[in-house]
C-alpha cells in the first residue's frame, strides 16, 4: 500500500505533461516511471486499438493552463469568477476523500478495461467508473452521480466518452449540475494515448473549451488506497476551516452590536 498523504495536497501536484517524458513521474507516495513512447499501437483481434493497461496521467489537477491549446482559455462567467474566489480548500471534495471525477485525474495510477459493452476505469485511488458501450442513450430522468453517467462509442480509432448527470458537489472549476464532459483516447503508440476533452456547462462558462494532453502506459500495479488512514494533514483542514468560520462569526457579530 502506497503511504497515504493528506488528500487535499494532490491538488497542488502537476501531472506529467510531455509526451516524450523519460524520467520518473513524481507522484504521491513515490516515484513511478513512467513508459516510453515506442512501437506501433496494439490492436485487439477485431482490429480496434487496445486501451487495456495501467496508465499515468491525465488533466493537471493544480494547474490546468498547460493543457490547454494554445490560445484557449477557460471562458469563466463573471458569477463563476466570484464564485471561485469565495471557495474554501475544504470546499474540494477532494479534501473529504471524495471522488475525482472526469476531467480531473488522480496522481496515482489506473487502469482501463474495455469490453465490447463496457469500459471501466479502476482508479488507485478513491473508486470505479464504468462508460456504457452497448448503444444505449442517456436517461431521461437524471440521477446524479459523483462520476455521471457515461456512454461511449468508437469513432475510427479513438474512443468517445460521452457524460452527463454530475452531481452539483462535483464543482469543477466552478461547475454546476449541467456539466457536460466529452472525451477522446487515441493510442498514439504502445505507450501513449492522446486524451482530449471538451467541457461545457452553460451555467458556469461562456462557451465550451477544450484541452488535450498525454497519457503514458506504465508496468506499476495498482495498490490498495485508503484515504483517511495516516491522514494528518486532513485533520488541520478541518481545523482551519472551523476556524475561519467562527472569525466569521465573531465578526458578523460584531457588525450587530
Amino acid at each position: 500500500m502506497r503511504t497515504s498523504l493528506a488528500s487535499w495536497t494532490a491538488a497542488v501536484v502537476l501531472l506529467a505533461t510531455s509526451a516524450h517524458a523519460q524520467a520518473p513521474v513524481q507522484r504521491l507516495g513515490g516515484s513511478i516511471r513512467a513508459n516510453p513512447p515506442s512501437g506501433p499501437v496494439p490492436r485487439l483481434p477485431d482490429g480496434k486499438p487496445d486501451m487495456s493497461g495501467v496508465w499515468l496521467g491525465g488533466l493537471p489537477v493544480g494547474d490546468i493552463s498547460a493543457a490547454l491549446a494554445k490560445g484557449e482559455a477557460m471562458p469563466l462567467l463573471s458569477e463563476t469568477r466570484k464564485r471561485m474566489e469565495a471557495q474554501k480548500a475544504d470546499d474540494d471534495p477532494q479534501a473529504h476523500c471524495l471522488p475525482l471525477p472526469p476531467p480531473r485525474f488522480t496522481p496515482y495510477p489506473w487502469r482501463m478495461v474495455v469490453t465490447p459493452t463496457h469500459v471501466f476505469f479502476l482508479y488507485e485511488m478513491f473508486n470505479y467508473r464504468q462508460v456504457f458501450m452497448d448503444g444505449r442513450k442517456h436517461p431521461d430522468e437524471p440521477d446524479p452521480t459523483w462520476y455521471g453517467h457515461s456512454i461511449g462509442r468508437w469513432e475510427g480509432d479513438t474512443l468517445v466518452v460521452d457524460t452527463i448527470n454530475f452531481k452539483p458537489q462535483v464543482n469543477f472549476r466552478g461547475s454546476s449540475e449541467n456539466l457536460h464532459v466529452i472525451e477522446r483516447f487515441t493510442r498514439t503508440d504502445a505507450n501513449t494515448i492522446l486524451y482530449k476533452f471538451t467541457i461545457d456547462d452553460p451555467t458556469t462558462w461562456t462557451k465550451p473549451w477544450s484541452a488535450e494532453i498525454p497519457l503514458h502506459v506504465t508496468d506499476e500495479r495498482l495498490y490498495e488506497y485508503a484515504c483517511h488512514e495516516a491522514n494528518y494533514g486532513l485533520e488541520g483542514v478541518l481545523r482551519g476551516a472551523r476556524a475561519q468560520e467562527k472569525r466569521e462569526e465573531e465578526t458578523s457579530q460584531s457588525k450587530k452590536k
